[in-house]
């Protein structure tokens, strides 16, 4: 099993698993890659169940999905009407899942089957397993250069704001407790929802692994991201993260880098004041001194308003 390393043939303990793949136009991959999941499930006896969740694929991938449910018996289709995202598509097939343990995978055939008993295997004593593309003896094969850097932009964002010490937040090949999940906050519906999943679950104390994967790029079809809709969002998450996991930090700094402004500009002016004795044609840098201040003031005040409601909030979670 080429990139990928077993454990001396120790055996899986978790034998039980739903996996749950989004698709849209997905046609001309969705059926190789559920063969090999079912060869995978067979030859290593996992009880395992197949939820796809198509977004009305205009290419016939629904179809073709309810063709192998009907030769296989462990396959559920849920069709939606429209497209709705891929965020959203997971959680509704997560919310369908019958067993405890889940595993998220894409439908383009970039995850590989092969690794389904190593995460059932990796999950025992832990909440979450990540399969990141970039661990030491992860490897990516033919990925555009714009995904590469949208991955690592996104990636940097969340372990900036979030503190989560994890490789790869954005990846989608997961697997996870549905108890744990069942236990999260998770507010956003597109690309977005695996990295906050991550972050969401790290913040909360869950135990979550990473393990190294070999990731190969679509052989068939287009990305569905739109790279310049997807770093909009990802700002967008990113600023919520700021104030979901670590407000004191993040706007503690800007008030404090604010009042130091004000303050120098305080000193500044005095010093003129005892020197010339005058600071008439200095009043809007008075004003702009003040109001730095204050401001750097309000902004340390929201932080620790924002952390006491962050930490009022995994309480209640």
């Amino acid at each position: 099993m080429q990139g990928i390393t077993m454990k001396d043939n120790k055996p899986d303990s978790a034998k039980s698993v739903s996996i749950v793949i989004p698709t849209y136009n997905e046609k001309n991959n969705l059926g190789g890659l559920i063969q090999n999941i079912e060869h995978v499930l067979s030859s290593n006896k996992i009880d395992g169940e197949l939820i796809i969740i198509d977004d009305n694929s205009p290419d016939g991938t629904g179809k073709l999905a309810d063709s192998f449910a009907r030769k296989y018996g462990n396959i559920t289709v849920l069709h939606r009407a429209r497209k709705e995202g891929v965020g959203s598509a997971r959680k509704l097939g997560f919310s369908k899942a019958k067993k405890e343990i889940i595993l998220s995978m894409e439908g383009d055939g970039t995850h590989n089957p092969d690794y389904i008993p190593v995460f059932l295997r990796e999950i025992e004593g832990a909440d979450l397993v990540i399969g990141s593309r970039y661990l030491p003896g992860s490897k990516i094969v033919n990925w555009p250069l714009k995904r590469r850097i949208v991955s690592k932009v996104a990636n940097f964002i969340a372990r900036f704001f979030s503190g989560a010490k994890l490789t790869d937040v954005t990846s989608g090949f997961r697997a996870f407790r549905k108890g744990m999940y069942e236990r999260l906050l998770i507010e956003s519906y597109g690309y977005p929802f695996n990295m906050e999943f991550a972050c969401e679950a790290a913040s909360r104390g869950f135990s979550v692994k990473e393990i190294p994967i070999r990731f190969a790029n679509r052989k068939s079809g287009k990305s569905k991201l739109n790279v310049l809709k997807e770093l909009y969002t990802f700002i967008y998450v990113a600023f919520k993260f700021s104030y979901t996991y670590k407000p004191i930090t993040v706007f503690g700094g800007i008030g404090l880098v604010f009042s130091l402004i004000g303050f120098v500009l305080g000193i500044y002016l005095a010093y003129l004041k005892i020197t010339t004795g005058f600071i008439a044609n200095r009043l809007p840098l008075l004003f702009l001194s003040a109001l730095l201040i204050i401001a750097g003031i309000q902004m340390v005040s929201l932080g620790l308003v924002a952390g006491i409601l962050t930490k009022l909030r995994k309480e209640k979670l």
